[in-house]
This record gives C-alpha cells, sequence and structure tokens, in this order.
C-alpha cells in the first residue's frame, strides 16, 4: 500500500514555499519564482536554483534566473506556477527521500482570492495543475520523477496562520484581520474565530513589486543613479545603497520613506474598502511583512508579524490537508 504523502505549496510571485509531511518524515523548500528557458541540460546547479524538464522543454528555475524573468501577471495559471508547484514537490520527495511510486500525494496549492471564489476559474485551475488527470513526468536535476496529482486542494491567498493555530483561535474567540503583503499583490481578509468572512475578501496590487519600482525613481531622481532590478533586491535588504563600496548616507532616509509611505497607502487602501481595524487582532504575513516589519512595528505596535512570515499560508494550507486526510 502506497504511503501518504501530505504536501502544500504557496507559489508566490516572488517566491515559491513547500512543505512534506508524511507518517515519519518532514521537508521544506523555498526558492524564488523564477523561470527561464534553456538549450542544454549541461549546466552546474547551485543551491536555490534547479535545473527541471517538462514536455521536452529545459528550464532554469530559482534563485540563479535573473530577476527580468520574475512575472508580474496576475493569473496564477502559467507555466511558471505550474513548473515551480512541481520542482517543489519533486524537490521534497527528494529530501525526505520517497521515492514517487511508493506514495500517494495529497497536495494543496494556493490561487488568488479572484479565482478561489468563482468556481469556474477555480475547477480551470485545479485541472492546469493536475495536467487535467494525465501523469506527470519531470525531471529535476537530471533525474526523473513520475507522479499523479488528483483531487488538489485549492486554499485562498492570506489565510496567515489562522487555520495552523486554529485551536488557539477557537479557544480565544477573537476577530482576525490577516494582511498578507506578497511580491505582486497585498491580500485583506477577516475571520471570525476561523470562518473566513467572504465579503472582507479583498486584493489589491500594492505589493512588493511597486514598492521596488516607487524606490528605483526615488534614487534616480534624487541620486541620478540608475538601478535595476537585481539592484533593488540587494538595496532593500542591505537599507542602502552602496556605490563603490561606499554608502549613501541619503539613500537610507529614501528607503525608509518609501517603505512608510507604501505601507501606509497599504492600510488606506483597506480603510477604504470597510476595513476599520477596530478591537480584532491584526496578523501580518508574506515575505512583505518582513521587510516592512520596522515600519508596521510603529504603525501597528500591537500588530504581529509572524515568525518567517513567508511561511504563514502553507503552514495554514498543510494544516488543511491534515484534517482532510489523517496521516
Amino acid at each position: 500500500m502506497k504511503q501518504k504523502v501530505l504536501i502544500a505549496v504557496d507559489s508566490g510571485k516572488y517566491a515559491t514555499k513547500a512543505i512534506l509531511k508524511s507518517k515519519d518524515r518532514q521537508a521544506i523548500t523555498i526558492f524564488r519564482t523564477k523561470m527561464q528557458k534553456v538549450t542544454s541540460n549541461e549546466m552546474e546547479i547551485h543551491t536555490g536554483s534547479f535545473l527541471v524538464q517538462h514536455k521536452q522543454n529545459f528550464y532554469l528555475v530559482g534563485d540563479a534566473v535573473s530577476e527580468n524573468h520574475t512575472n508580474h501577471d496576475l493569473t496564477k495559471k502559467l507555466d511558471l506556477h505550474k513548473i515551480c508547484i512541481y520542482t517543489a514537490i519533486a524537490d521534497l520527495l527528494r529530501l525526505a527521500n520517497l521515492k514517487p511510486e511508493d506514495v500517494k500525494i495529497h497536495l494543496a496549492v494556493n490561487a488568488p482570492i479572484s479565482t478561489y471564489n468563482d468556481s469556474i476559474s477555480k475547477q480551470s485551475y485545479k485541472d492546469f495543475i493536475e495536467n487535467n488527470g494525465d501523469p506527470i513526468l519531470f525531471q529535476l536535476n537530471n533525474h526523473a520523477y513520475y507522479f499523479h496529482l488528483k483531487d488538489i486542494t485549492i486554499a485562498f491567498e492570506g489565510m496567515g496562520s489562522v487555520y495552523d493555530e486554529m485551536e488557539e483561535i477557537k479557544e480565544k474567540n477573537v476577530t482576525t484581520t490577516v494582511i498578507d503583503i506578497g511580491g505582486l499583490n497585498t491580500t485583506f481578509c477577516t475571520f471570525d474565530k476561523i470562518t473566513p468572512v467572504f465579503d472582507s475578501m479583498v486584493v489589491s496590487n500594492l505589493g512588493i513589486s511597486l514598492l521596488k519600482a516607487k524606490l528605483a525613481k526615488l534614487i534616480n531622481e534624487h541620486l541620478e543613479i540608475a538601478v535595476n532590478q537585481n539592484d533593488l533586491d540587494r538595496i532593500l535588504q542591505n537599507g542602502y545603497l552602496a556605490v563603490a563600496g561606499k554608502i549613501n548616507e541619503e539613500s537610507k532616509q529614501l528607503i525608509q520613506r518609501v517603505k512608510t509611505e507604501h505601507f501606509k497607502e497599504i492600510i488606506a487602501f483597506a480603510k477604504g474598502r470597510g476595513y476599520t481595524f477596530l478591537n480584532m487582532d491584526v496578523q501580518f504575513v508574506g515575505g512583505g511583512a518582513t521587510l516592512l516589519s520596522d515600519v508596521i512595528k510603529k504603525e501597528f505596535p500591537l500588530a504581529r508579524i509572524l515568525i518567517n512570515a513567508q511561511f504563514a499560508n502553507v503552514k495554514s494550507f498543510l494544516k488543511i490537508l491534515e484534517i482532510k486526510y489523517e496521516l
């Protein structure tokens, strides 16, 4: 009898995060959601990157791909996300030392709220990831993986840790607002205990990509320096711009200014859609929450910024699988 394996994947516009759990094994992976078509499988692969083959095509996936290949489309029904999901599955099986032929995979993947709330779009996305029921032959770093995906679970973005902490939340009898600051979008959802209030589900384009665009414009206008997408990640992470090894002190103020203004835009958007933030727990998740943590703490001192905020959603996806499919 095949071993039951639960796999939860959150393939965001910035990074793909995934967790595997079986009766006796666990594994976790994270890599950048970037993909570039290549012509050869003879490449040296470094940590955080993968060489994959799917339907006769070779792709480089992950950190080694230039920021120029970052996708900014709202939809997740793209080969990029499908291949990143398959890459995550194969990498988790590798890390857990499990053979695809010995396991039955129960998969949960993320979808935008607009897809999740529309039954036709949701089914179409489900069929797309399941490869319309056909077996999936996939090669990761020159190792073949052959698996079926059936009856996958579609989870909506912006769950945060609500389902991962459901027992504690039920006991507290609280209303929780989750603000998921992602690479492309920021998603808002309010939960009555663990029940999502669907009318509260809204999404904006105020993700970190927009913040980067604002920062690039400011640096160009005020410091007369042109920066590219690869530069911006390092500048934001470091909190300053360094030119020829010398830190530009004015850049620190520009970065802090753009982060503060961007966060205030996020909150103004929410208030314009009926959010009051009165007498409720507020939870910030997503990679953007980590990046903006200093601003969030100043503006929302009682809010929770989750540790490993990038993994908050995927942990809730896994909890849903654990309830559906007892190990």
